[in-house]
């Protein structure tokens, strides 16, 4: 009997503070406003057409590829084909302009019209495109909705590759 009562009296305990209203949590002071600051910008780094002042130069004299305007979409665009340009960019032609359009194209030593490259940069669009060659065999890299008219010494170097 005495068990029974002990039972009853842990019941009726158990159901009374299951029926107690839940304390309400500690009110929390909000947090100060984070201000965030702006990312530094250099205006030669964000402004492609500034890309126009290198026309007649040398990619690797100006760093077109490691460290311009153009370096981080191209390292986006390309991802680990990135080493790839670089390498069939070692023989390589001066910027030229065709329009609104930069270009210049290269090969790896030894190696043209099996390991080459092209790369057309639209400065107004902040659109690339690169043709890469490997064995042989072209890929094409294209910012996405961008349509780049190919200067001719471009075309003729894909016919040449096609031939």
């Amino acid at each position: 009997m005495r068990l029974s009562l002990i039972s009853v009296a842990v019941a009726a305990l158990t159901l009374a503070a299951c029926n107690q209203p839940e304390a309400a949590p500690p009110a929390e002071t909000p947090a100060a406003p984070v201000e965030i600051a702006p990312a530094p910008t250099d205006a030669a780094v964000s402004d492609w057409s500034a890309l126009n002042a290198q026309v007649g130069k040398y990619p690797n004299e100006t760093k077109l590829l490691e460290d311009s305007a153009i370096t981080a979409d191209l390292k986006t665009l390309l991802g680990a084909k990135f080493d790839v340009l670089a390498t069939n960019m070692q023989t390589q032609a001066p910027l030229q302009k065709d329009g609104a359009v930069l270009f210049t194209s290269g090969n790896k030593q030894h190696e043209g019209g099996v390991n080459a490259a092209y790369l057309l940069i639209d400065p107004a669009a902040k659109a690339l495109e690169v043709g890469l060659w490997e064995g042989g065999k072209l890929t094409t890299y294209k910012t996405p909705g961008s349509n780049i008219a190919k200067p001719k010494d471009v075309q003729t170097m894909i016919s040449n590759a096609e031939s």
